[in-house]
């Protein structure tokens, strides 16, 4: 049988897991599937085939085509598949002609397979290994099946091999016997793990090794920077994917990107788990914190991890498998040898790792790093070590400038790093950094929990020059004016306390549908922000001498201040001044969507998953009833009383109690069958 039934009766046959597996391994629509006999015409319709098929790599794919055509149809030039079996029982007439897994072995070899090995681990087409691990992943993928050692394809799998190459796409002969192309080593990092830097072109090792260090570390600084600006503020994701050009902005100034890196710099986040969509935003996650908490290398390890982990197998394949040679025009060559059904889609991941292999240090140029291949072939732990080799020595001072600037003439350690961008704004980020203090910067630090004593503690702590005047009288300053307006939620059914010309007192509530109010004991400054055009959308309304209300929430109200440059403090409900987060740390997944799959599996389980015999009568009354709907020929094969069997041709008109009506077309006249007496069904 290789028909839909054969394939239902198969997935029946599987424990949860197993078909939780398939489900998530094979494309189709959950939503129009209801019981197995959809799901198996599902995964039998072109589409879901083609799917999976672009997915195998070609010893693969070679090995199916192999299987999917019989000896007859086994001589060159010839690309016909066999008939497709629609019909209920699905009685394959050549199930005697499977072939056995020697079969395949000798029909590879004989189509010209190359003996040569390739790939990583390496590995030939006709190693028995490796056809038995083929073997056993069409199998798990419903593309074949296995019974006493012999490999059915499914009818529709033939069809799809058979209309390749009128579609550009290779015969089963050229998938076996086109060798891979040749690739280009472009440096001595290919000659030995341990290369001579005089050796291969001229190439100096030494050198690439650092400009790979230097890159790893930038990646890491500017990730720190990406990662500190988005839980300042969260950047807006487009539906159609991205960030919003503004957040695109905003972050390439915090992280001393270009704005097309930006969107390299957020994917290596993502996959490090770095980051989190809170609804239409995109905020750091809460493993932000402890990643912070580690040092350069344990940072770069993490975010090389990341872009590993998660590699789908056709990416991880082709990378590994040129890991010492050349990643540009030959990669994608090589891709699309080792993918022949897979063109555009390997084609953006390959982009997409690449950019970030580039970003990271595993590439310098288009040609992988020692620390690259290190990742690929060996591990994350392995390429750490390669990286810290030549990771530029860390240092713990600065010096502070009269006008407000801190420079850091090295690459700082993390947790300076980490501290200085809290109250001071990032200008230039290299091996050498430059920051900046504001009465901005300074403020938003105190809103943050930091307060004057402990930012001059920690600013003489690393300084070589001490603390310039103008700094320490910023500091005092900001200090000193850091709360002079203040903003808190508003409950309408009350007033609020708040000090006014150094006494306490009550105000009326106001406009009864404020949300938020603005108070301050400095009435000037209050005007200010009353005509203030760029606060106009607050909607702000003066309801005393030293308040404002707003029926925005107070945080909305607190950064729209905040961002306008006034010196201005949250309060929480007990009148204590607060630091809210434009919003919150998001942990990695806020917003789990229900697994359609998991909800498929419970309906597929609701349906029933009756006995063999069941379930083949069950797929002929399906069949039965669709032929009666559509008015269609059928040839049903019905078995006779004596033990043989006889053929009709039907037209049928009606199916009920058990048996099928139709009449014949060969005779004209109307027949009544049971149900019970027919052994398969075909259309003519």
């Amino acid at each position: 049988m290789t028909g839909p039934l054969a394939l239902a009766l198969q997935l029946g046959r599987l424990a949860d897991g197993e078909l939780r597996a398939v489900l998530a391994a094979r494309s189709f629509h959950p939503a129009r599937i209801n019981d197995l006999f959809d799901l198996a015409e599902a995964l039998l319709t072109a589409e879901s085939i083609q799917s999976a098929l672009s997915r195998l790599d070609r010893p693969t794919l070679a090995l199916a085509a192999a299987a999917a055509i019989t000896p007859d149809e086994d001589t060159p030039g010839t690309a016909r598949a066999g008939a497709a079996i629609d019909a209920p029982a699905a009685m394959d007439t050549r199930a005697d002609a499977a072939p056995s897994v020697a079969d395949l072995t000798t029909r590879l070899a004989r189509w010209g397979a190359p003996p040569a090995a390739f790939g990583a681990p390496p590995t030939t087409f006709t190693q028995p290994e490796a056809i038995q691990a083929r073997i056993e992943h069409l199998a798990r993928l419903h593309l074949i099946a296995v019974v006493d050692g012999r490999v059915s394809v499914y009818s529709a799998v033939r069809e799809r091999f058979a209309a390749w190459p009128s579609e550009g796409l290779p015969s089963g002969r050229e998938l076996a016997a086109t060798p891979p192309p040749p690739s280009r080593v472009p440096s001595v990092a290919a000659a030995s793990p341990d290369p001579n830097p005089d050796a291969e072109a001229g190439v100096d090792q030494r050198l690439t090794d650092r400009l790979a260090a230097e890159q790893a570390f930038a990646a890491v600084g500017a990730t720190a920077g990406l990662l500190t600006e988005l839980s300042r503020e969260p950047a807006r994701r487009l539906q159609k994917g991205g960030i919003a050009h503004p957040d695109t902005r905003r972050l390439a100034a915090a992280t001393g990107q270009h704005d097309d890196t930006v969107a390299t710099l957020l994917w290596c986040a993502d996959t490090t788990g770095l980051t989190a969509l809170d609804g239409a935003f995109v905020s750091a996650a809460q493993a932000a914190d402890d990643w912070f908490g580690l040092d350069t290398r344990a940072r770069w390890a993490a975010l090389a991890d990341g872009w590993r982990a998660e590699m789908p197998d056709d990416v991880r394949s082709v990378l590994t498998y040129r890991a010492h040679a050349d990643w540009a025009d030959d990669l994608l060559e090589f891709a699309r040898w080792l993918y022949p059904a897979d063109q555009k889609r390997l084609a953006r991941r390959l982009d997409t790792y690449g950019s970030a292999a580039a970003l990271l240090g595993i590439t310098v140029g288009t040609a992988p790093t020692r620390a690259g291949t290190a990742l690929l072939e060996a591990g994350t732990d392995a390429a750490s070590a390669v990286i810290a080799e030549q990771l530029p020595t860390e240092i713990d001072r600065v010096y502070l400038q009269p006008d407000l600037s801190i420079i850091a003439p090295g690459p700082l350690q993390p947790a300076i790093d980490t501290r200085l961008r809290g109250f001071a704004d990032l200008e230039n980020r290299a091996l050498a950094s430059a920051f900046r203090v504001s009465a901005a910067s300074i403020t938003r630090a105190i809103g943050a929990g930091e307060d004057v004593a402990g930012l001059r503690a920690f600013l003489q702590e690393i300084s070589l020059t001490g603390i310039p005047q103008p700094l320490d009288y910023l500091l005092t300053e900001t200090a000193a004016r850091y709360g002079l307006i203040r903003v808190a939620a508003l409950d309408p059914e009350r007033g609020i306390e708040q000090i006014a010309n150094d006494r306490l007192e009550i105000v009326d509530a106001g406009d009864p549908r404020a949300r938020s109010r603005v108070h301050s004991a400095d009435t000037a400054l209050l005007d200010r922000i009353e005509i203030d055009q760029t606060l106009a959308s607050l909607g702000l309304t003066r309801t005393s001498d030293h308040q404002l209300d707003s029926r925005f929430e107070r945080d909305i109200v607190f950064w729209a201040l905040s961002d306008a440059r006034y010196p201005v403090a949250a309060e929480d409900a007990a009148g204590r001044i607060a630091a809210p987060r434009r919003r919150a740390s998001a942990p990695r997944a806020l917003h789990r969507s229900v697994d359609p799959l998991d909800a498929l599996l419970a309906r597929l389980r609701a349906a029933g998953s009756p006995g063999e015999e069941s379930t083949v009568q069950a797929w002929l009354a399906r069949q039965l009833d669709a032929a009666v709907r559509s008015r269609s020929t059928l040839i049903v094969t019905v078995a006779s009383p004596g033990g043989g069997e006889r053929e009709y041709t039907l037209e049928p008109t009606g199916l009920g109690g058990g048996r099928l009506r139709g009449r014949d077309r060969t005779v004209d006249v109307e027949r009544t069958l049971p149900l019970s007496s027919i052994r398969g069904i075909r259309t003519p």
